[in-house]
């Protein structure tokens, strides 16, 4: 089916998967409030399924989307199967967010209908900021996004940490969007342009000019911010460590996701004219981001906030594949982002099995002796553990050796060895948590009877660690996948993955 965004009906089937989603979430609050009416009760465990259908039934629209294509790169949506591929991994993030969601927040006494439908709303934005070709279409998206994972955070009013993340996040938040506003208002004035598409033929003539390249730097401030890339990263311990678990969860994987979706867009396609002027800045984030991250990961005492240190180095590597400019560099990136995603959700899954009641129990002690007394969570948390480090055997290690073919291939070399150098010290702080799993006793003979993880969430944990395992032995047929996704940015004329196959 070919659309021509000439005709503004062609944008619904273009937005179809958002569409529904968005539908589908105020499905889910009417069916909420007219099941509780006004009395001040807990949701129905229907509302969890309910909104688990409704990623489902977006997983199928989006899957038809491969059914379209376009007359020219010139609509604010893209219809290509880089978007189609990075969706799948924001509703993979979201169904895992949910899955691990139920009973926690009967236990946190939260579960109201709003939570799901936040999260389904917080889809739709990571799938719009997927889709953007356009700037003000990207600036929407990251606001309808931004909004939902806000409240979000501070959605445990009565936890003081709940609500300091959420203030620390917004306030933070506000600020960073106003550095992209304002960086998309230069790149207009100096390209007369919001469109990704109309600005890569105008590269060659404003690509000097101090307008544009101040535009594009508040763009890469902005952007950075989102993917919580050292030195805008302030925001991100506070607000993953005083969060609902789940909404950390979704915050480390589907927003970072989102953002690094936009991130290949605006600058490895539309200003890849204008490579050799943001790769300089970009490159030292990097470097900055992967030791800085994991050297303060080094001297936490808590679990939850270890792996948002973790999640910050990982935006580190990631940036490594956005900057290797090549093809299969951009492959690299969707693969690992993938494996990402499956391990970080999985491994906070784990965080909320070692709860307490009504106690999070995050500290290094809380696991002593848990891999003995939980032995298939306690396998399943060190499966995810040597996955983030990047050991072999599992799909972690698989991702950072395709990131490191592809910056090698692009000659790289100082970047490759910094990740490299950097998963090496990361190395003490995840392998540290499994000696004490394995190798100290529990406080307690009776510290991790109960595990406060329901058989939903348990099951969605088992099948994320199986997959893990899985990428690393039969990893081609995701690469393949990632490389037939990211040739469809080729159509955009002076694409830079485009020139090193």
């Amino acid at each position: 089916m070919m659309l021509d965004f000439g005709s503004q009906a062609d944008y619904f089937w273009a937005l179809l998967p958002e569409i529904i989603l968005s539908l589908w979430a105020m499905l889910v609050l009417m069916v909420d409030v007219f099941q509780k009416g006004n009395r001040s009760e807990a949701s129905r465990p229907i509302i969890a399924w309910l909104s688990l259908a409704g990623l489902g039934v977006t997983a199928v629209a989006n899957g038809w989307l491969l059914n379209l294509s376009e007359a020219g790169p010139t609509g604010m949506i893209a219809i290509d199967s880089f978007r189609v591929f990075a969706n799948f991994i924001f509703l993979i993030a979201a169904a895992m967010a949910i899955l691990i969601s139920i009973g926690y927040l009967d236990r946190r006494d939260i579960n109201r209908g709003e939570f799901y439908v936040l999260m389904l709303y917080a889809t739709v934005g990571m799938m719009l900021m997927g889709a953007s070709r356009d700037l003000v279409l990207l600036f929407l998206a990251l606001e309808l996004m931004s909004v939902a994972i806000y409240v979000l955070v501070g959605f445990d009013r009565r936890d003081a940490r709940s609500s300091e993340g959420a203030l620390k996040y917004f306030l933070l938040g506000a600020f960073s969007s106003g550095f992209l506003l304002y960086g998309i208002a230069l790149v207009w004035g100096s390209t007369g342009s919001t469109n990704l598409g109309d600005i890569v033929p105008l590269l060659p003539t404003v690509q000097q000019s101090p307008m544009f390249l101040l535009g594009a730097g508040l763009l890469m401030v902005g952007l950075a911010f989102k993917v919580a890339a050292m030195p805008f990263h302030v925001w991100t311990p506070d607000a993953y460590d005083g969060a609902p678990t789940p909404v950390t969860a979704l915050m480390a994987t589907g927003v970072k996701a989102a953002a690094f979706a936009a991130f290949i867009r605006v600058f490895a396609v539309a200003f890849a004219g204008a490579y050799d002027e943001w790769a300089g800045v970009l490159s030292w984030i990097a470097l900055v981001t992967m030791f800085g991250a994991n050297l303060v990961a080094l001297t936490q005492g808590s679990v939850k906030r270890m792996l948002a240190y973790s999640s910050i180095a990982h935006a580190g590597y990631l940036l490594v594949a956005v900057l290797s400019a090549n093809a299969y560099g951009a492959a690299a990136f969707l693969f690992y982002l993938l494996t990402y995603t499956l391990m970080t959700a999985g491994a906070f899954g784990i965080v909320i099995a070692n709860a307490k009641g009504l106690k999070e129990r995050n500290t290094l002690e809380d696991f002593a002796g848990y891999g003995w007394k939980q032995p298939l969570l306690g396998a399943i948390f060190t499966v995810f553990l040597l996955s983030l480090a990047g050991f072999p055997l599992t799909g972690g290690f698989i991702g950072k050796m395709f990131i490191l073919r592809s910056s090698l291939e692009a000659g790289n070399v100082v970047l490759a060895a910094a990740l490299v150098l950097a998963s090496v010290i990361s190395y003490f702080y995840y392998l540290r948590v499994i000696v004490v799993m394995y190798m100290r006793p529990a406080a307690a003979e009776d510290a991790h009877d109960h595990v406060l993880l329901s058989g939903p969430a348990r099951l969605a944990v088992t099948v994320s660690a199986v997959a893990v395992l899985a990428l690393f032995f039969m990893p081609n047929w995701v690469l393949g996948a990632a490389q037939n996704s990211v040739a469809s940015l080729f159509t955009v004329p002076g694409a830079f993955f485009g020139l090193a196959p």
